[in-house]
């Protein structure tokens, strides 16, 4: 008698377990994949400012402000920046490699002032315009 209340216990308690409605399972959703845009850093052709150079000097000089902190401390260095100029011109990925040493404030300006550039003309692979790397030395100097 002992071993039929044991197996009929059994059975009351796994055919509860399995006599309920499964719970539903939540499958997620298919969603699109972003892909991270393909970045080069070697091109056939480098990206450029418009203008070339010279305008670029200019476009610096005439853009670039020195930090009143700096200034008042008498605080000079190069700050070098890297970032992106992707295929259509446009900037991103500002990053300071090597800032101005004790001047953050020089960092940050010369940040702002890549931020703020006009679109460039992109680098160029088989004659074909490709996201790239720049890498650009920002000079902060009192005359």
């Amino acid at each position: 008698m002992k071993k039929k209340l044991l197996i009929s216990a059994l059975l009351l308690v796994s055919g509860a377990a399995f006599s309920q409605d499964p719970e539903p399972v939540s499958v997620p959703k298919k969603t699109v994949e972003t892909q991270e845009p393909v970045i080069y850093d070697m091109v056939d052709e480098p990206a450029d400012f418009p203008g070339g150079v010279v305008a670029l000097r200019k476009y610096m000089s005439e853009n670039l402000r020195y930090p009143q902190m700096a200034l008042e401390r008498g605080l000079q260095g190069k700050c070098f920046l890297q970032f992106y100029v992707m295929k259509d011109g446009s900037i991103s990925n500002v990053q300071i490699k090597k800032g101005v040493v004790n001047c953050p404030e020089c960092d940050q300006e010369a940040v702002r002032m890549v931020k703020s550039m006009p679109k460039w003309r992109p680098g160029k692979i088989s004659e074909k315009a490709v996201n790239s790397t720049f890498s650009l030395p920002v000079t902060f100097k009192l005359n």
